[in-house]
């Protein structure tokens, strides 16, 4: 069970139910879950699913939250139909993920558990993806970030409150996961599991893939296997970007505001002295007197501070105002009147008896206005070029507010628009595999991929930290689709042809496998199958400890999958072939008394005793709140699914 839920969790569909799980649509973590996994505000209607308690989960509710994930996934660049979530379970998975949410609920609910309003205000307002430009939450990022992904605000309160209770009561149900060394004691026997036996690879290239496909095979071929030649979804889209570097031309600094900044700079660029001071601090007089003494004598500070069992600290470079800030006064002055080398005190503080040194003497000259102008320049101007992109930025989302088209913002704030290719998430040209996406590029992909559909409102989207941003707006989706055969004829002539040449390995390793279990030896097996070419079979001899943890070849996994004395086949990664494994000896050893092995098995698996609990504890609240499902519904959605997905 332990082993299924780890290959589980890293599939594409069973990331699906750990997401559905773990709350994720409730935007906890980052903008882009919203467009996630998430159901609208449901309310009657529809086929009802399934019943929990008082509430009902129904075919519509069912249905938006798969229609999400599947929009979610191709505005990411993944291209699972509808089809394929069913034929992998999918539906399944989402019915009793959504049953087993509601269950926590109701359970919660009936335990006496309420989750308040002032909590999810809480949760709301200190969500970072609801903060405003003043770092603060905005009400109007708010309502528009809800409104751009078609969630109401009740909606999204409801999501947090089912998340709060599970975080509640499966947090709890997961603690004290320890595992006893007779839970652990088999897992870290097989460690020791010791296995030998021969393999072999049958190579698609050493088989003769037969004659080119005519048209007919051709396109039969393509119609067969149209998923492994599909185009993720494409978006184009429409922004116009605003720098810093194209405002700082408009925004240099004149003589005047240099002048008045040098002006207001007060003391700044006067005449000052620095010095780099080491101090020590002791609780009683009569140490900091002997201390002192042994400095003045030539004694390191650091020496005779270690004898007392101290450690100085050192102040570098500071101004006189800095030291009585970080000190006191009083420490100050002692320090700025003695000259350099000198040692000062004891001085008391509230600290205890101050004891200094003054390293270093620096005194930094006056500088006049021309000696600091540029330094000016450059800080007047990259305060005007903020300013005027705060000032900007402000105007364009305060248009946009008012309803203002992309088209009528670029227009009244002079900017100009630029369109994208049609590229996928990631941003790939399928169309031109040789474009190269700029970096800049990237905040205005991930916003473009943000929205439903084209036509909602533009969005204004930093871009870099110095303030450039861009306001951006969906042209067109591209829908996922396969590309025309006449484009690719010649990669899935040779697709097919690889297609003839694995069916004809996988024949032949079938032929041998067969010839071994009656006692013929492997490279006897490979010759009379009539496999010549290729590297010749060759023995393995393996230990569970040596190979766990890497990335096994399939061989190795079959290996330590099947019983002695039997032969069997696997397919090689990436049409290789396949290949044919004997086991010959399995030699199993007791863990008991093994530290190690008990140790390091107890580590791998103690992070899968959580989910187990989990899973278990979520099975019990279902039986207790008498959980219903409806078979014949829950069948009548799939048909529709699976009817949709194929229009």
């Amino acid at each position: 069970m332990l082993q299924f839920f780890r290959r589980f969790t890293k599939s594409r569909l069973g990331l699906i139910a750990v997401f559905i799980f773990l709350g994720i649509m409730a935007l906890a973590f980052a903008v882009g879950d919203i467009t996630g996994l998430r159901s609208q505000d449901g309310g009657p209607g529809g086929n009802v699913i399934a019943q929990v308690g008082r509430h009902k989960v129904t075919d519509i509710e069912v249905r938006e939250r798969i229609e999400r994930f599947l929009q979610n996934a191709q505005r990411q660049g993944q291209t699972v139909t509808m089809a394929e979530f069913l034929a992998q379970g999918g539906l399944d998975v989402a019915v009793d993920e959504i049953i087993n949410s509601a269950a926590i609920v109701a359970f919660a609910e009936k335990s006496g558990m309420q989750v308040s309003k002032r909590l999810i205000d809480g949760e709301i307002a200190s969500n970072p993806a609801f903060l405003g430009l003043d770092g603060k939450f905005s009400q109007k990022q708010f309502e528009d970030l809800l409104a751009q992904n078609r969630i109401s605000p009740i909606a999204f309160r409801r999501d947090l409150e089912q998340e709060r209770y599970g975080n509640w009561l499966i947090s709890r149900a997961t603690l004290g996961n320890q595992l006893p060394d007779g839970v652990v004691l088999p897992y870290a026997s097989l460690l020791l599991e010791r296995r030998t036996g021969v393999v072999g690879l049958v190579q698609s290239i050493a088989m003769d893939p037969g004659p080119d496909p005519d048209d007919k095979t051709l396109n039969s071929y393509y119609a067969s296997n149209r998923a492994r030649y599909s185009v993720p979804q494409r978006r184009v889209i429409r922004y116009a970007a605003v720098t810093a570097d194209a405002v700082r031309a408009q925004a240099a600094a004149t003589d005047a505001e240099i002048a008045d900044a040098y002006k207001k700079a007060g003391n700044r660029y006067a005449a000052t002295e620095k010095r780099t001071v080491r101090q020590v601090i002791i609780a009683d007089q009569a140490t900091a007197n002997r201390i002192a003494a042994q400095v003045k004598g030539g004694q390191a500070m650091a020496a005779a501070a270690a004898a007392a069992g101290l450690e100085p600290s050192s102040f570098d470079g500071v101004e006189k105002a800095a030291l009585a800030t970080r000190t006191s006064p009083q420490i100050a002055d002692a320090a700025f009147g003695a000259a350099q080398g000198g040692v000062v005190g004891p001085v008391r503080s509230p600290l205890g008896w101050h004891v200094l040194k003054v390293e270093k003497v620096e005194r930094v000259a006056a500088r006049s206005l021309d000696q600091v102008r540029g330094e000016l320049a450059k800080e007047v101007t990259d305060r005007k070029v903020a300013q005027r992109l705060a000032d900007l930025r402000q105007s364009i989302d305060d248009g946009v507010a008012d309803g203002k088209t992309f088209d009528e913002a670029i227009r009244d704030a002079k900017l100009s628009a630029q369109t994208t290719p049609a590229l996928t998430a990631q941003g790939q040209n399928p169309e031109n595999p040789a474009y190269k996406p700029d970096p800049a590029l990237v905040p205005i992909l991930r916003a473009g991929f943000g929205v439903e559909q084209a036509g909602d409102e533009p969005q204004v989207v930093p871009t870099g930290a110095d303030g450039s941003f861009a306001l951006v707006t969906l042209d067109r989706i591209v829908p996922a689709a396969p590309r025309p055969l006449a484009q690719i004829r010649d990669q899935v002539k040779g697709d097919y042809l690889m297609t003839q040449a694995l069916q004809k390995a996988r024949a032949a390793a079938t032929q041998i496998v067969a010839k071994l279990q009656k006692g013929v030896p492997m490279a006897q097996a490979f010759a009379e199958a009539g496999v010549k070419k290729g590297p010749p079979p060759k023995p393995f001899d393996l230990k569970r400890a040596e190979v766990l943890g890497r990335r096994m070849e399939p061989f190795i996994q079959m290996a330590f999958s099947m019983a002695p004395k039997k032969a069997k086949l696997v397919e090689g990664p990436n049409r290789l072939g396949y290949y044919v494994v004997y086991l010959d000896q399995v030699e199993q050893h007791s863990a008991a008394g093994n530290k190690a092995a008990i140790a390091r098995v107890r580590g791998d698996i103690a992070g899968q005793v959580g989910p187990e609990y989990a899973r278990q504890f979520i099975r019990s609240i279902r039986a207790h709140m008498n959980v219903k499902r409806n078979e014949k519904a829950v069948a009548q959605l799939r048909a529709q699914l699976a009817q949709q997905g194929v229009r």
